[in-house]
């Protein structure tokens, strides 16, 4: 009787246990859950403050934007925190890390002038060449990337020689669409031409098997991509943040990146960065960026007189990012803005996700 007590004993404690150790994982798992949750809804509430951050930074951004009169500044108080980057604006320059401090956050703030990017829609087939040459495109394989966007643009139906028109290409896609014949609306649009592909507006490993046409026959590009080896891989550089589809054509010299001024007509590298530095020099401690398309010619000496009729040292277009942080949480808005008269309207709004 006592043996058998002692087992009866036993089962109880070892059910108890049982209970004990349940209920340990159920409570854990409630209090994980909550702490989940709390988690969660912190991170909503600083997500929706980043939000408000980020869309406040435009009314920063216009304020800055309308401060200017005639090309120069408006701001006449030496105390005034935003004079800077207005008379910078003024200028024809960009505004690039303003940083706004507000609340437990903070905004961060650029505002570059959209012409520093080519607009795509009024390149000529000399500006593919100097910009597919300086992303690194190979001679033999850039007539197939010129002559479609040419022929997704221009208004006819006539097929260039390596380029392509609705009825001898893109109807016989899977799924079949129209040629554009028309201004591109947006750059990543070019993805829908013949022979872009997404190396070429980012970058990466060169693929020439993405030139091809798919009613030509396999072996047209068999010899180009025989050079290719694991040893011989061509590295692009992409395009997209060198393109814009607004503006009159003409290159903000304030502003364009060295990529953007490497496509200028016998641009090198020594007169792209001869003309970063110059417009941002100083002189007599204050700022002397260019002044006029004929002041370039006169502080960048060799440029080719073709230049001149490229660039312009004002803008009216705006490229707008403003970004909302809240500790390690942030939301980034985007926008193109056409200043005119004192006024702002937007042409275009991006939320990234």
């Amino acid at each position: 009787m006592r043996k058998h007590g002692h087992s009866r004993s036993a089962s109880a404690l070892i059910m108890v246990l049982f209970v004990v150790v349940v209920l340990s994982m159920i409570i854990g798992s409630f209090g994980f859950e909550s702490n989940l949750e709390a988690m969660y809804i912190r991170y909503v509430r600083d997500r929706m403050q980043c939000t408000y951050l980020a869309e406040s930074g435009f009314a920063i951004a216009e304020m800055l934007m309308t401060k200017q009169k005639s090309g120069v500044s408006a701001v006449e108080d030496d105390d005034d925190r935003w004079a800077e980057a207005a008379e910078r604006l003024a200028r024809g320059q960009p505004v690039n890390g303003l940083v706004e401090p507000c609340g437990s956050g903070y905004i961060i703030l650029d505002i570059v002038p959209e012409p520093g990017r080519i607009n795509v829609n009024l390149m000529t087939r000399d500006d593919w060449e100097r910009m597919l040459e300086n992303i690194g495109v190979p001679e033999e394989y850039r007539d197939y990337i010129i002559d479609p966007i040419t022929d997704w643009i221009d208004a006819d139906e006539n097929t260039s020689s390596k380029g392509a028109e609705t009825e001898d290409y893109y109807s016989l896609l899977d799924p079949p669409y129209k040629a554009k014949n028309g201004p591109v609306d947006t750059v990543r649009e070019l993805l829908l031409v013949k022979g872009f592909s997404e190396t070429l507006l980012s970058g990466g490993l060169f693929d020439p098997s993405t030139l091809r046409d798919m009613t030509e026959k396999e072996n047209r590009f068999s010899r180009m991509e025989s050079r290719f080896s694991d040893t011989n891989e061509i590295m692009i550089a992409g395009m997209e943040n060198m393109l814009t589809t607004y503006g009159d054509g003409k290159i903000n010299i304030q502003s364009a990146p060295y990529d953007v001024l490497r496509s200028l007509p016998d641009v090198d590298d020594i007169l792209a960065r001869a003309i970063m530095e110059e417009r941002e020099a100083y002189e007599n401690d204050e700022p002397n960026p260019f002044s006029s398309v004929d002041d370039v010619f006169a502080r960048i000496e060799g440029l080719n007189a073709a230049v001149a009729s490229k660039i312009t040292v004002r803008s009216q277009y705006y490229r707008i990012t403003s970004t909302g942080r809240v500790g390690n949480v942030q939301r980034r808005v985007w926008c193109i803005a056409y200043l005119n008269g004192g006024k702002v309207r937007y042409l275009r709004w991006c939320e990234e996700p």
